[in-house]
């Protein structure tokens, strides 16, 4: 790479940032999350449930011309899902008793990178986003209830994530779609997403399948020009 074709580069490139509009913000929403499983696995384990959780991030939005943007974010996230069973079954290694139903949680911290573009005047505009996520499981829980005629909460155990094998790190897909509100200061925007898992979490014993995260959300935010 010769010199003034690295000069060029670096050119465009701080001639991109310079022009581009700068937003920070926050975003908030809940989330509908539960995992894929093959259907081998689908029909000889209980079947999966999605859970209801929530999701909330920091975000910068860099404004490129009128269309388009990039949008870091750094999000903590809940996903999971839950299972019904009549029989005895084990879970991250913890027995479970008859007639329960067991929540799996894991809380992530994320990082998204979205490709945003957009159309409409200046007081509304509506867009579309696609781009991927590196997340890390911090940590999970598995809450048990029982049930009989109601829901009893029987107890609520942590899930040692390396002493289960399950795989802390994944890489996955978001799509989304939103409608954005322009203030004096910045703007307020609604949107509603689906994030799609490409990594193997965890190793279902005994079937020996594997299942990956998935969820929708809906969220709502603001960001501040600058």
């Amino acid at each position: 790479m010769n010199a003034k074709f690295l000069t060029a580069l670096l050119f465009v490139a701080f001639s991109t940032v310079s022009y581009a509009q700068m937003n920070f913000g926050i975003r908030a929403g809940a989330a509908f999350n539960d995992v894929v499983a093959t259907e081998g696995l689908d029909a000889i384990t209980p079947e999966f449930k999605n859970v209801t959780t929530y999701n909330i991030s920091l975000i910068s939005e860099y404004e490129i011309g009128d269309y388009f943007s990039i949008q870091p974010e750094l999000s903590y996230n809940t996903k999971g899902f839950r299972i019904k069973e009549t029989a005895d079954i084990e879970l991250w290694n913890i027995p479970l008793p008859v007639g329960i139903e067991a929540v799996s949680k894991f809380s992530y911290l994320e990082v998204p990178l979205l490709f945003k573009g957009r159309v409409g005047n200046d007081k509304v505009k509506a867009y579309a986003m696609a781009g991927p996520a590196v997340g890390y499981a911090v940590d999970g829980d598995l809450e048990t209830y029982g049930r009989v005629f109601f829901d009893i909460k029987l107890f609520e155990t942590d899930i040692d994530l390396d002493a289960v094998g399950y795989e802390r790190f994944e890489v996955s897909g978001i799509v989304g779609a939103g409608v954005e509100f322009l203030t004096n200061s910045g703007k307020i925007f609604l949107d509603a997403r689906y994030q799609h898992g490409f990594t193997q979490l965890y190793d279902i014993p005994v079937f020996n399948e594997k299942i990956k995260n998935r969820g929708t959300s809906v969220n709502v935010g603001y960001v501040m020009s600058f």
